[in-house]
């Protein structure tokens, strides 16, 4: 006996709503992800850039005057891209979790004899 047999198609179906809600959903979230870390890297750039050219003195001063005035913004940045990144690996696992249930529903249908 296989582990499809314990499943009814509408408990497969209900399973598969669910995941489909749940892409949904994450890919909404993935877009305002994305957004609010294209505005963190905006804002970190624009913030080094002003830095940049109120310090006073060399180059090189002026450079590392403005990273150490933009580094909790460039954390913030990067802390954005981590969570796009996750949200993405996030939402290709539920990608992968339907293509398997779809999978288990044809399965689950041979064995109901639907």
């Amino acid at each position: 006996m296989t582990e499809t047999s314990n499943l009814s198609p509408g408990e497969v179906t209900r399973t598969l709503s669910t995941i489909s809600k749940e892409i949904d959903e994450t890919t909404a979230e993935l877009a305002d992800l994305d957004l609010a870390a294209v505005e963190a890297r905006a804002a970190r750039e624009k913030a080094h850039a002003r830095a940049f050219l109120n310090s006073e003195g060399s180059m090189d001063i002026r450079k590392y005057t403005a990273e150490l005035e933009v580094a909790d913004l460039k954390f913030a940045a990067e802390v954005a891209d981590q969570q796009l990144r996750a949200c993405n690996a996030r939402l290709k696992a539920l990608r992968d979790r339907l293509e398997v249930g779809r999978s288990i529903g044809a399965l689950v249908r041979l064995e109901w004899g639907s």
